[in-house]
């Protein structure tokens, strides 16, 4: 498995859980769990850009990847 295909899996992975979580936000009936995921999805939102950013610069640096 090449650098860009775990990095284009790992970005796919993160999406995913971040919607599971806002989906766990809005089911619970708790306040304060609602938070919590509601916190972790907003962190992973906030790690997307980095990987996102990641995965371009290994395209732009590994011709084969274009």
């Amino acid at each position: 498995m090449t650098v860009k295909t775990r990095l284009e899996k790992t970005i796919a992975d993160a999406e995913s859980l971040s919607s599971q979580l806002k989906n766990h936000a809005l089911e619970t009936g708790h306040p304060d769990v609602s938070e919590m995921f509601t916190s972790m999805s907003q962190k992973i939102e906030e790690i997307l850009p980095r990987l996102k950013g990641r995965l371009e610069h290994v395209k732009d640096e590994e011709p084969q990847y274009r």
